[in-house]
């Protein structure tokens, strides 16, 4: 059970348990928590993260803030920055490239295209979701910043 403390959210939670741990084969694509501000959205969202490590998911989190929204790519950046080492040797050298320049990991001169950074960060969650289930957590998507955005 997650150590964040949750009061009357039992059903909420059993739903996002459900998902995570689902036995028809089939794969949760997305879970989608909203509502109106302070009912205990990211709190909630808190939670399902930390259920989501129990079951031995690699959850990649980005808790962007409104002042980031016109930063491109610092979403990105937060999601992948922990485990970008993890994928980097194995993406072909066209995406690796843009990925290191899109997470300012290199300074080669040259602006990746979106769409070899898009291939890069697809590449990276398969690389990824090859050792175990792979959970894409964002909290106030709405802050995420739009090159971000478009490429996840």
């Amino acid at each position: 059970m997650p150590q964040t403390e949750l009061i009357g959210r039992d059903a909420e939670l059993d739903a996002i348990e459900r998902l995570l741990v689902r036995r028809d084969g089939e794969r949760t694509l997305a879970v989608v928590l909203e509502g109106e501000p302070g009912i205990g959205k990211t709190t909630l969202w808190r939670a399902g993260v930390e259920l989501a490590g129990e079951h031995a998911y690699r959850v990649l989190i980005a808790r962007p803030a409104s002042a980031e929204a016109q930063m491109p790519l610092v979403g990105l950046g937060d999601l992948l920055g922990g485990c970008v080492d993890d994928v980097l040797d194995d993406l072909p050298a066209p995406q690796r490239q843009a990925l290191e320049a899109a997470l300012l990991l290199s300074a080669d001169g040259m602006a990746p295209q979106p769409h070899t950074i898009a291939a890069a960060v697809l590449s990276s969650l398969r690389l990824l979701s090859r050792e175990r289930p792979v959970l894409v957590a964002i909290d106030d998507v709405h802050h995420i910043d739009r090159a971000s955005r478009d490429l996840l």
